[in-house]
């Protein structure tokens, strides 16, 4: 079966391939950065909502640098792949590394050896516009990891193939938090917003509504709505909710913003079906070791079990910055709690944790990303 091999951000290996697990299915993975997936009739269309995707790759080859390898033997590779793959029609080379790259392998020396190999006729060299991208990748190790990844081979491979030109990479520089008319300090950056959206999918449901009961200045409402989805926005401040439609607005999108506490999302916007419960609750450090604000949490999930039991759950919440270099087995406290203890909380409203990693706020904070599925 024909796939894709998609190449990942350096910020976070492990959720770049929770992210693409959850949209897709089940994957390969090449490499930290690399994964492999079977190519479906709506694989582009999922993959198009991903925040930690940077490039898909077709009919992909992959050459494991052993201690004989070089640069003359991968290009003849590359030449023969394209006998059989490359399309008529101009095309490039371009090399890229993934982390420190691999040693010996250069990028100027691929391109200038595999140009040469497979130009032809049928297949001049156009370094200008291209109609076809050969995408050479050079992964080695991750080069200084700002999180713990314990997943994949880091084993030195070259990957190559077609950069799929049906897909583009999403940029969110034009949508940053501090460009919106209502700003708070605390405002989700967006490609964040967007990864906790894609998250909270799995390949046996496809939700339609996301559910936001903390929406503060909305970047979870308009990266939902910018995808299609139904956007159900709240939040205990009036402030925010009205900051949210303004944000709405800004964005050129629409989305339903209510005052409501968390407690009461159920009462507000009825029994649903297909929903994601994405939020990012207040986490200032008052608010995250006070017993009030576990308790806003949990009542949280409990109307979000009440509104859609077949839901799901996407958060994030503060944790000590010790959890970013903790092992799993580790019982790391969140919400000022041991997980432990909240584990057991949490599915005691119904909720199974599926996934638990934490990510880097700044030096002082930290927060754990935490997915949850409805309980058996």
């Amino acid at each position: 079966m024909q796939g894709l091999t998609l190449i990942g951000s350096g910020w976070h290996p492990h959720l770049f391939r929770a992210e693409i697990k959850a949209l897709t299915g089940p994957l390969e993975v090449i490499h930290p950065r690399v994964a492999y997936i079977p190519l479906m009739d709506s694989s582009l269309a999922k993959l198009s909502r991903a925040a930690l995707l940077d490039d898909i790759l077709c009919s992909a080859g992959r050459y494991w640098v052993q201690g004989d390898g070089s640069v003359t033997d991968l290009a003849q590779k590359i030449a023969e792949w394209a006998q059989t793959t490359l399309p008529p029609g101009s095309f490039a080379v371009r090399a890229r590394n993934l982390g420190t790259g691999v040693k010996g392998f250069s990028r100027d020396a691929i391109e200038r050896e595999a140009g040469a190999l497979v130009m032809s006729n049928a297949n001049p060299v156009d370094l200008e516009s291209p109609e076809h991208e050969i995408s050479v990748v050079f992964a080695g190790p991750v080069d200084g990891p700002i999180h713990r990844d314990t997943g994949g081979s880091n084993s030195p491979i070259a990957i190559w193939g077609l950069r799929e030109v049906r897909w583009k990479r999403e940029s969110y520089a034009s949508r940053t938090p501090s460009e919106r008319p209502f700003f708070q300090p605390v405002s989700l950056d967006p490609r964040q917003a967007r990864l906790l959206i894609s998250l909270a999918h799995r390949q046996s449901i496809e939700p339609t509504t996301v559910v936001d009961p903390f929406c503060g200045t909305g970047g979870i409402a308009i990266e939902a709505a910018l995808q299609g989805m139904e956007a159900l926005a709240s939040d205990l401040d009036p402030r925010m909710v009205e900051g949210t439609l303004q944000n709405l607005e800004w964005a050129g999108v629409s989305a339903r913003a209510e005052t409501c506490e968390a407690a009461d999302i159920a009462s507000l916007w009825g029994s649903r079906s297909g929903c994601i419960f994405v939020f990012d609750p207040p986490y200032g450090r008052n608010s995250w070791k006070s017993g009030d604000g576990l308790e806003v949490l949990l009542n949280a999930l409990t109307a979000a079990q009440e509104m859609d039991p077949q839901g799901a759950v996407c958060t994030m919440l503060p944790t000590a910055p010790e959890a970013l270099d903790s092992f799993p087995e580790q019982d790391i406290d969140v919400m000022g709690i041991p997980w432990s203890e909240l584990e057991v909380m949490i599915r005691a409203r119904g909720w199974e944790p599926v996934l638990l990693t934490p990510v880097k706020v700044h030096r002082s904070l930290a927060r754990m990303v935490v997915v949850c599925h409805p309980a058996d």
